[in-house]
């Protein structure tokens, strides 16, 4: 599409009417066919989102302290677990009962380090989440 403007004033081309007649048309109707919110309403939600911003704020270091906590528990369940892995060996093996009670003994220690494992993992992840 061309934009001339003849200064002889020949007529105008029928692209040009036509958006000139629709501009008028868009220039006509309303700009807000809907009533406005209720301030009541939006006042409630601003004091909310207000609360809801002082509660991070307030809970922020609470977080920190609970995840510090958890990653002192998991040095310490590590620590002991190693001191009893090591200790296991210097079990004396004199009978069958004993050799039964040191194969609980060592699955019991694989397991609460799966475990262990498990639960670093998942702190891990929330540390990951919550940044």
């Amino acid at each position: 599409m061309m934009w001339k403007r003849f200064s002889n004033g020949e007529a105008e081309d029928r692209e040009t009417l036509a958006v000139r007649a629709w501009m008028k048309e868009l220039a006509s109707l309303p700009v807000s066919d809907g009533p406005l919110p209720d301030p009541t309403y939006l006042w409630l939600k601003a004091e909310l989102l207000r609360r809801w911003d002082a509660q991070q704020k307030a809970t922020a270091p609470i977080e920190v302290g609970e995840q510090v906590q958890a990653g002192i528990g998991l040095v310490a369940a590590t620590g002991l677990l190693v001191w009893l892995w090591r200790t296991v060996p210097g079990i004396t093996m004199t009978s069958t009962a004993s050799m039964t009670s040191m194969t609980s003994l060592t699955m019991g220690l694989a397991f609460s380090a799966v475990l262990l494992a498990a639960i670093a993992a998942v702190m891990v992840r929330d540390l990951i989440r919550g940044s």
